[in-house]
């Protein structure tokens, strides 16, 4: 089983960048791994490896995604799937929405259900530094010292994004129930140029992104409440009835409510959680 742990950013940090991460996975060991949308990019920087180890990631047609040895990975609007071989220690960057289009100007829109490896995201020279820093770190604490100085010399000197964060607090406030008529009317910004800088700068449309958060949040009542039934949580979190949410659990995590037994849920509630 892999086991995974989370580390605060510095709080200069806090408007880019939600937490960092850990995964770890035993020598000798392997896991499947199903990776839901969760609205947010990242960075998986690996550490460690055995020279048995291996990650395989696979998206909805059989492509490989999320399977370089460290990567930028963008918005994700379908279940990343695979699995993890041998001992593999992967440091994880969850950014804000918007976090890494701030920190690099990076078009997200581009990596949408793509990973790019981090050296050619980077560049070369900058990724071989950071990656070789991280790994010959004398600690876990050092290592976030290191992410640390790194992103803080990324913080842009200008604020371009007002008018996107307002919507995402119109978003995450409704835990996705609200339409996206009413956040233009709410926000005051043109419904084409929404869609228009939603895609740039989060990755997805504001639409695919409301579903997410309503999933997400589904998911966080479900493991708050795990005795409550179906119909609850259907009329607790925003859908419309049972079978709204059962093809939202089937679109983002190829099972129904009913076999969620089935897959690595601490895994996937360690990916909601942001």
């Amino acid at each position: 089983m892999i086991q995974y742990s989370f580390f605060p950013t510095d709080p200069r940090l806090s408007e880019y960048i939600f937490s960092y991460g850990l995964m770890e996975l035993p020598a000798g060991a392997t896991a499947p791994l199903i990776s839901p949308p969760n609205g947010l990019t990242g960075f998986l920087i690996r550490v460690k490896c055995d020279k048995d180890g291996v990650v395989v990631g696979k998206d909805f047609k059989g492509n490989p995604i999320a399977h370089q040895p460290s990567y930028a990975i963008g918005q994700t609007t379908y279940p990343i799937t695979g699995h993890a071989v041998g001992q593999l220690t992967f440091l994880v960057v969850f950014f804000q929405p918007m976090g890494m289009y701030q920190l690099f100007g990076y078009n997200t829109d581009a990596i949408t259900n793509k990973s790019v490896d981090l050296l050619d995201f980077l560049g070369q020279k900058i990724g071989e530094r950071l990656i070789a820093e991280l790994v010959l770190a004398d600690d876990r604490e050092q290592q976030l010292e290191i992410l640390n100085s790194f992103f803080l010399n990324r913080i842009p000197i200008e604020d371009n994004c007002g008018d996107l964060k307002k919507v995402l607090v119109l978003i995450h406030e409704s835990q996705g129930g609200i339409s996206i008529i009413k956040i233009a009317d709410s926000s005051g910004i043109n419904r084409r140029t929404l869609e228009r800088h939603f895609h740039k700068r989060v990755g997805i449309s504001p639409k695919v992104y409301v579903q997410i958060i309503r999933f997400k949040n589904a998911m966080n009542y479900l493991q708050a409440n795990p005795n409550i039934t179906w119909t609850e949580l259907t009329y607790n979190n925003g859908f419309f009835d049972q079978a709204h949410m059962i093809r939202y659990f089937k679109e983002y995590l190829k099972v129904s409510p009913n076999n969620l037994v089935k897959i690595d849920l601490d895994f996937i509630n360690y990916l909601l959680k942001h």
